[in-house]
């Protein structure tokens, strides 16, 4: 029977050894996956909060270096001393912020005394700014920064370069980024004692780290085992090992900032991560071993002890009674008081002893104890007699060595430690017997004592120390799970504070942010949140997302949101809202089946790519214009020339055939006037531009305008006062003025009104900003009309070429893309603003005159085809054109010598006398242009007159759009009569008075 119940017991203690090790096994791999989610994501939100800061400084510096850029000298100081500040006061995560030169000289800073070093050109940021080193924003290393009203504090430079018109060095913006900042998160949110929240720069230099240890600030572990890991990776990743800065195994997670400029690692303490399942393991296996150790001793006293204890049956029932209430009892104690009330109870009543104690040691010193009586009626009179705490050595007596005591009445009298007792408390009784058990825990520490005084029957044998040390093993666990939840709760309490810190530090991020359950419900709103979300946003607590936005489901933003949760991955998606009439950038961070949801709002930033999209696209359409005028204008030289030649020449044909060519030479006129705006759109025509008095302009077109529009258009002129003159070219100008006014009277069929309206400008840096345009002083020109109006998609598009909502046959869709291109062109802007059935507001913004001399905004009129005799050197590549230039010059009566490339010019002029006139094409073949040739001519003769023709001008003669001063130009195509008054002109000019005779 014997060999039975052991090979049972050894049976069970295997396979509960099996299934705890199995469930053990499992256990620790969930929590161990779990610190790496909430690591991984805990460095994701940490991530976010890094790229938000330093994405905000850098906004910041790149608005004070664009300022810089901009500003004149004169006003540098004052201004940037203004800019500073109301940036500063914008960054809470900065200490200052400071203005060098292109020679490291300070030229502002906020606070005024605020200083990094005494010669700020040796700092190591600006000397890699200045060397090319370190292109946008750059981070420099971590120090120590000293001054009054900042005291000693921890920061980090943010710099980035600022450059002159050229492009060149121009010296740097920089902001001190304060550590303080960043640990005030890092603090409030780090897990664990042994956890670890650091912030590294690309290069590997520790930025900030949290707990603060300064001897780690600016440490390089670039040559790391995990920080080249980490590099070498470039995407968020996780790791288990040691930590880079101090060598402590934990695990973590590691994350990039968006843009690559630093990365954060996030580590927590293996120990503090597993504490929760060492405690629930060591509980399990104290539990399993006493309940496999008292089926170990009932077994072996029931076999060994079957044919003596008959008698005692009924005794040992009542004592297992007994026990098992006990341990019930010990097990649902929920204080050390209440534990000690049941354990002293217990022990007496199981042992059968007038007087029984439990005592429990706080903190390892014996006086600080916390006692249990329990007495029989006998005793009665003893109920209020208390021991003095004051550790004598009845504890160490049995707690020493961890082992029970039991003493008779002649043992206790004689001795040392109860002989003491009775001369310090003669009070106490002489006890008949005593047995004494130590409790201790699962690590064999002493926590305290269960003592039996005076056994109702006979002396406490070694049968009763035995049931003893069970009762003290029993509560030994149960006092541990008490301390261990004890700790627990207070731990909680910390997590709860710590979770109330975060709170707080999340309500004060720019970004909204909002919490949902894993029931899709509110559970927190952010103040920004609640800004963005209107009045009724605290409603949203409690509410499901899609019951509480309809508009969100089905679609991207619950697709995500939904993906998010069941990968348990962060996502990031931009979407638009209808209803708020605006553009979110959304991120997504998973946790535990919830959600935490950043969203900004970018519509600013979708409206700005949209407008530079539109910008490219018509620049792409401008070169594209400008490289088919070439040859499009040679072509149509010849056309409208020859068909001039016929029609003049050709009397004696059918009037069907003299029909058929003035038709070609019409359509070549159209042609040619469809190129003109095209290049004008494309802002590569020839301007001549002087100040303008726009107004004398607008009231000279006025009769040209009554003329074109008709009687059923009432025009109102609103003319300012005092307004400045502009510099434009003033034909053009009134050519832009009359296809506004042709695009209204489109737009009122019915008739209508058309209102000029002019007045002066200045434009700030936020407007010029926001408007594709330089800051200063422009005079306005606006055309509104009380038409149909234009939709959004046809405003979007008002602009393209070739893009009209006219009939077809009734435009050509070039009216308000030559409009564009010649004010953008002139140094100006244009803005159109329309609603459906509101009408339509053109506005011309012009830049204001520099004191160029006024010229004639009429055309010039009509003359005579008049002739000459002078000898003319002709350089033209294009065979037709040269054929058709040489006839029209030689019908005029003058004499002509036709070259195709400007080398052979050269020679010709080299080998006979000088020409009265030079009429070059401007654009050559060979490696020479036109104004090269007339340039080395000029050399040889200095008095001789150039005359330029081209239909497409480039840089040669045309630089920024302006024709350069003193040289002729003969638009291509052209007609007879132009060739024959343009030749004239230059020819008869009066040589003082003629600024082409030596700088063409």
């Amino acid at each position: 029977m014997r060999r039975a119940v052991l090979i049972a017991n050894l049976l069970i203690a295997l396979v509960i050894a099996g299934v705890m090790t199995v469930q053990l096994r499992a256990d620790r791999q969930s929590e161990l996956g779990g610190a790496f989610r909430d690591a991984e994501n805990l460095a994701a939100a940490l991530a976010e909060h890094g790229y938000q800061t330093l994405t905000s400084m850098e906004l910041a510096l790149n608005t004070v270096a664009g300022a810089v850029a901009t500003m004149r000298e004169r006003e540098t100081t004052l201004t940037l001393d203004g800019l500073l500040r109301t940036r500063q006061d914008m960054l809470p995560m900065s200490i200052g912020m400071f203005v060098l030169d292109a020679e490291g000289g300070l030229l502002a800073s906020y606070p005024d005394d605020f200083r990094i070093s005494q010669d700020m050109s040796e700092l190591p940021e600006f000397i890699n700014h200045a060397n090319g080193h370190c292109e946008g924003m750059c981070l420099g290393l971590p120090r120590t920064l000293q001054g009054a009203g900042i005291g000693e504090r921890w920061g980090v430079t943010v710099t980035r370069s600022v450059t002159d018109p050229d492009g060149g060095f121009d010296g740097i913006a920089g902001a001190v980024l304060s550590l303080d900042y960043l640990l005030a998160l890092y603090d409030a949110i780090r897990v664990g004692e042994d956890g670890v929240v650091g912030l590294f720069s690309r290069d590997g230099i520790q930025i900030a780290r949290s707990p603060l240890l300064e001897r780690a600030i600016g440490l390089d572990v670039s040559e790391t085992e995990n920080f080249q890991q980490i590099v070498a990776a470039g995407v968020p990743g996780s790791f288990s090992g040691p930590y880079p800065t101090d060598g402590v195994r934990r695990i973590g997670a590691y994350r990039p900032l968006t843009g690559g400029s630093a990365v954060v690692i996030v580590g927590l303490g293996v120990d503090e991560v597993l504490a929760g399942w060492y405690q629930r393991r060591n509980f399990q296996l104290l539990i399993v071993l006493a309940a496999m150790l008292l089926f170990m001793l009932a077994s072996y006293l029931m076999v060994s002890h079957a044919s003596r204890l008959r008698e005692w049956q009924e005794q040992r029932a009542e004592r297992m009674r007994v026990m098992a209430q006990a341990s019930q009892d010990l097990v649902r104690a929920e204080t050390i008081n209440t534990l000690l009330d049941h354990v002293a109870e217990s022990a007496r009543r199981l042992i059968g002893a007038h007087h029984a104690s439990a005592s429990v040691v706080r903190d390892g010193d014996y006086s600080k104890r916390v006692t249990a009586l329990s007495l029989s009626d006998a005793y009665a009179r003893w109920n209020d007699y208390r021991e003095p705490p004051d550790g004598s050595g009845i504890y160490r007596l049995v707690c020493g060595d961890n082992q029970p005591a039991r003493m008779t009445r002649d043992e206790l009298q004689q001795h040392p430690v109860w002989q003491t007792l009775r001369r310090k408390h003669g009070r106490s009784p002489m006890p008949s017997g005593w047995l004494a058990v130590p409790i201790v825990n699962q690590a064999g520490e002493s926590l305290g004592l269960i003592q039996l005084f005076d056994k109702q029957q006979g002396q406490f044998s070694e049968y009763d120390a035995n049931e003893m040390v069970q009762l003290a093993s029993v509560t030994g666990v149960a006092v541990d799970k008490l301390l261990v939840t004890a700790a627990r709760d207070e731990a909680l309490a910390r997590v709860t504070a710590a979770r109330e810190d975060v709170e707080r530090i999340l309500s004060s991020i720019s970004d909204a942010m909002y919490a949902l359950d894993e029931d899709w419900r509110f559970t927190y709103l952010n103040a920004e949140a609640e800004r963005v979300l209107g009045p009724n946003a605290e409603s949203l607590i409690g509410r499901v997302v899609w019951d509480a936005m309809p508009e969100l489901r089905d679609s991207v933003v619950e697709h995500e949101f939904r993906r998010a949760v069941k990968e348990r991955q962060p996502v990031a998606f931009e979407y638009e809202i209808p209803s708020m009439h605006a553009w979110y950038n959304v991120r997504a961070f998973p946790h535990a089946g919830r959600l935490t949801v950043y969203f900004q709002d970018i519509s600013a930033r979708v409206q700005a790519e949209e407008r530079l999209r539109q910008s490219q696209k018509m620049d792409a359409i401008g070169q594209l214009t400008g490289g088919v005028a070439h040859d499009f204008n040679n072509l149509l030289t010849v056309i409208i020339g020859s068909a001039e030649v016929i029609i003049e020449r050709g009397s004696e044909l059918p009037e069907d055939v003299r029909d058929g060519i003035d038709m070609i030479r019409i359509a070549g006129a159209r042609a040619a006037e469809l190129t003109h705006r095209l290049l004008a759109f494309a802002r590569k025509q020839p301007l001549e531009p002087r100040d303008v008095d726009v107004n004398a302009l607008v009231a000279d077109t006025e009769s040209i305008l009554r003329r074109t529009l008709g009687e059923n258009i009432d025009i109102e002129l609103v003319r300012g006062g005092g307004l400045w003159k502009a510099e434009v070219d003033p034909n053009q100008l009134q050519n832009a003025l009359l296809n506004l006014a042709l695009n209204a009277r489109d737009a009122m069929p019915s008739g209508g009104r058309l209102t000029i309206e002019t007045a002066n400008m200045s434009v700030d840096d936020a407007y010029a900003r926001d408007n594709e345009i330089r800051r200063g002083h422009y005079v306005m020109i606006a055309v509104t009309d009380n038409g149909d109006g234009m939709p959004a998609a046809v405003l979007s598009r008002a602009f393209e070429p070739f893009y009209t909502t006219k009939t077809e046959g009734r435009g050509s869709g070039l009216g308000l893309s030559m409009v564009y291109g010649f004010v953008r062109q002139s140094g100006g802007q244009v803005r159109i603003y329309s609603e459906t059935g509101e009408g339509t507001t053109v506005k011309m913004f012009l830049p204001r005159g520099k004191g160029i001399e006024q010229s004639s905004y009429r055309p010039s009129a009509a003359s005579a085809v008049d002739g000459g005799h002078e000898r003319i050197l002709v350089v033209e590549d294009d065979p037709l054109v040269r054929t058709h230039v040489v006839n029209s010059l030689q019908s005029l009566g003058y004499e002509v010598t036709a070259c195709e490339t400007g080398r052979e010019a050269l020679a010709e002029l080299a080998a006979n006398a000088p020409p009265d006139l030079l009429l070059s094409d401007v654009m050559l073949p060979g490696g020479m242009t036109g104004r090269q040739v007339a340039d080395e001519a000029l050399k040889l003769y200095p008095g001789l007159r150039v005359l330029f023709m081209s239909g497409y001008t480039e840089n040669a003669i045309v630089h920024q759009g302006r024709l350069d001063p003193g040289v002729h130009l003969l638009n291509k195509p052209f007609r007879l009569v132009d060739l024959a008054r343009k030749l004239r002109e230059v020819i008869d000019a009066p040589r003082d008075a003629e600024p082409g005779a030596g700088k063409t």
